[in-house]
């Protein structure tokens, strides 16, 4: 008897696991993860081919490609800061559809023969668009009944979409051109934009009440605002020191370029790991914890890339690792951003501030590497570590008990 009662328990515990890995929301969760990652970080995802793309067709010079891209990445911090601060407010499902409207029209145009000046117009133009829609996404996650749980299912919905967008841009940059590039850019938006319909115009009213009533409801520019801001700047600028590099430093110890390609398809495979251990985690274990977990973890991942110039073992080993540690983080600081103001301003505007890290890492490793190179890069990107746990902790202090503690 009191084995077949210990199997009974055992089978709803396992059902209570699997209902708390599974989305409260699946059409706002879908629309959320379509709207931040899908549209507002998709130029981030393939730009290594956009630019690899603009360079062979158009025959622009590296710098001058580079250009295109940082232009439209900076529009997307100028798109998704500048609704930040009247997003609870903004109907955000038009808000997303109208950014996606905006962002193909730019792509398509950016098809036509355009000089290098008009290409520059139309890829800042996509960058707004694609701004507000990241916005609108990530604000989402601040109206959501556990936004832990959210973060990390959009998370695993980023990996997906990576790994399917690094195969098709990679073949479709080199059969078409900048041509089939952006028009892919533009087939890819309006796909997803169909997920955009299961996207809240508005938080429900019982989320507007408790962000009313609650103590974490911070203003965009309060303390708690600024420093989670820095911190996923810092975050995405540590991560993208040894991104831009990771090829360069597998070609230095004895890999060829179709094996690295090869090591980052893995790696991109792997990184659905890292979601999927935010998922079953979810907020059993608090906030505390899991962020400092996650920071540490990538912030050691990241050195250890830059310092394996050396050791074929030790660079193959940490480049699979940078998936798993960079999507586990981003969920649970992304949730911290929206566990400090229900409005989702704070969220809002901490996706622009990520998608800036991405934009000037490159310039400043860059320098780095040409003052001390790789081991310098390594303490620097340790240094931004720190900075990062700092801003993270000093946010995590703004909270009150309830958020640091509460369980799924």
């Amino acid at each position: 008897m009191n084995t077949l009662e210990n199997s009974g328990d055992i089978s709803v515990q396992k059902n209570g696991l699997l209902k708390d890995s599974l989305p409260d929301d699946w059409p706002a969760t879908l629309g959320a993860a379509a709207a931040a990652y899908g549209i507002g970080m998709l130029s981030l995802l393939v730009l290594p081919f956009l630019i690899g793309a603009t360079m062979s067709s158009l025959g622009l010079t590296g710098s001058q490609a580079g250009w295109l891209g940082s232009a439209e990445l900076v529009c997307v911090t100028i798109g998704s800061f500048a609704v930040a601060p009247w997003i609870g407010r903004l109907p955000r499902r038009t808000l997303a559809m109208s950014g996606a409207a905006l962002a193909i029209a730019a792509n398509v145009v950016s098809m036509t023969s355009l000089s290098y000046e008009l290409l520059m117009l139309c890829r800042a133009i996509a960058g707004l668009g694609c701004g507000l829609a990241l916005a609108a996404g990530n604000a989402t996650v601040a109206s959501s009944k556990n936004p832990e749980k959210m973060a990390a299912h959009m998370s695993i919905f980023f990996v997906v979409i990576m790994v399917a967008l690094m195969m098709i841009f990679a073949r479709v940059g080199d059969m078409y051109g900048y041509q089939g590039s952006y028009g892919a850019l533009a087939a890819t938006i309006a796909v997803v934009s169909i997920l955009l319909l299961g996207l809240p115009q508005h938080p429900n009213a019982s989320v507007q009440s408790e962000a009313v009533a609650s103590a974490n409801n911070k203003q965009l520019f309060s303390l708690a605002g600024i420093v989670m801001m820095l911190a996923m700047f810092c975050f995405q600028m540590r991560d993208t020191m040894s991104w831009a590099f990771v090829e360069r430093i597998g070609a230095g110890v004895g890999y060829t370029s179709a094996e690295v390609g090869n090591l980052l398809s893995l790696q991109a495979v792997l990184g659905l790991l890292g979601p999927v251990m935010a998922t079953l985690m979810g907020s059993r274990f608090g906030l505390k914890i899991p962020v400092i977990i996650g920071v540490m973890g990538s912030g050691l991942v990241t050195v250890m890339v830059l310092l394996s110039t050396d050791s074929v073992a030790l660079y193959t080993a940490t480049v699979s690792l940078i998936s798993i540690s960079y999507f586990y983080s981003l969920a649970y600081l992304t949730s911290l951003a929206a566990e400090l103001d229900k409005d989702g301003r704070i969220v809002a505007a901490s996706g622009g501030l990520l998608i800036a890290g991405s934009a000037v890492a490159p310039v400043i490793s860059g320098y780095i590497l040409d003052a001390g190179g790789y081991m310098l890069m390594g303490w620097v990107a340790a240094g931004v570590v720190g900075l990062t746990l700092l801003c993270a902790l000093i946010a995590l202090g703004t909270l009150n008990s309830s958020a640091l503690k509460k369980t799924v």
